[in-house]
């Protein structure tokens, strides 16, 4: 009899712990679009250099975009005591809280908080002037974090139908496995080396670029990353667009629109980014590129995948996002 009233016990704990933890998660799935933040600060603060720098933090323009466009969308700024279950449902929320008791600036990251999937940043801060200097010294770790939520969810949504055809294609070429979403089929290239599939919609099209080249395995790491600059535009040369005689692609000349980013580890693989911009010569094509350069040195090969956009009327930056995700599901 003993044993069966704590057995009867250990049930009901066990269940009461079960339907807990469930009711601890959100059912509310996010509302608004991806790259929307809502900024909850009570006004007083917000007034003046804050709302100036957070503005800075997370509107600052996007590097490599045709257009310029900010890294996030702020949607509006509200105060704690005035949000709505709607405000809080959005998928990036950033909180700012001054509040004098604390000894330094710091911040945090919660997952799901309000609905899923959801990033909240919370900022907390014993006066305005620390939370300026917090966001000096880890904006871009600020606005990764927000950035990882992002990615996750694209990378999660492509996952479920990817182009499983094309997947196997991918990994024949390149050695490697990356999710490539439905709908992008595989173009004929004059160099069969060179992988090049599309996605097309009527006003658009997103491009995906893949292939192997030697590399001076002697040079500094990031000069070898940059030797393989031009192995990509005698790549996009052999590319031309339709109706456009002695058009070939080839990456823009123009030298502000290039960024370069070194030692990205991506799932124990280290990249070398590079965003710009490419064109169609004796045409009028053109748009952003983000790609990426890993270096094999046993083989003295790099392999180069490249994502490219053509938008131009559609605000590009979610477009080419959705697309450079994709490097982080390699394998």
């Amino acid at each position: 009899m003993k044993n069966r009233v704590l057995l009867f016990i250990a049930f009901v704990m066990a269940f009461s712990c079960g339907c807990t933890v469930r009711n601890t998660l959100p059912e509310k799935t996010t509302a608004g679009e991806a790259y929307d933040v809502v900024v909850i600060c009570d006004d007083e603060s917000w007034r003046g250099d804050l709302s100036y720098a957070v503005c800075d933090l997370l509107e600052e323009s996007a590097p490599g975009l045709t257009r310029p466009q900010g890294y996030f969308n702020i949607v509006k700024q509200v105060a704690p005591r005035s949000a709505s279950d709607i405000d809080r449902k959005y998928p990036n929320l950033f909180v700012v809280s001054i509040n004098p008791t604390v000894d330094e600036a710091t911040y945090a990251v919660s997952k799901n908080l309000y609905a899923r999937p959801q990033t909240v940043v919370t900022v907390t801060a014993p006066s305005v002037a620390s939370a300026l200097s917090l966001f000096d010294e880890a904006d871009d770790a600020i606005r990764e974090e927000f950035e990882k939520g992002e990615r996750n969810k694209s990378n999660r949504y492509y996952s479920v139908n990817p182009a499983e055809l094309l997947m196997a294609d991918f990994k024949e070429h390149t050695g490697i496995e990356m999710i490539i979403p439905a709908h992008f089929y595989k173009a004929n290239t004059a160099d069969k080396e060179l992988l090049w599939y599309i996605r097309d919609y009527p006003a658009r099209a997103q491009y995906i670029f893949a292939f192997k080249t030697p590399c001076d395995t002697t040079l500094p790491v990031d000069m070898q990353a940059l030797s393989v600059m031009g192995a990509i535009d005698q790549k996009l040369a052999t590319i031309s667009s339709k109706g456009a005689s002695g058009s070939y692609m080839r990456l823009s000349n123009e030298p502000s629109s290039m960024s370069f980013r070194s030692d990205i580890d991506i799932n124990g693989r280290v990249w070398f980014e590079v965003r710009g911009w490419w064109e169609v010569a004796n045409d009028f094509m053109g748009g952003p590129f983000v790609g990426y350069t890993t270096i094999d040195e046993k083989s003295s090969e790099a392999l180069v995948v490249i994502f490219a956009l053509y938008a131009p009327e559609d605000p590009q930056r979610n477009l080419l996002r959705e697309l450079e995700h994709l490097i982080y599901t390699t394998k």
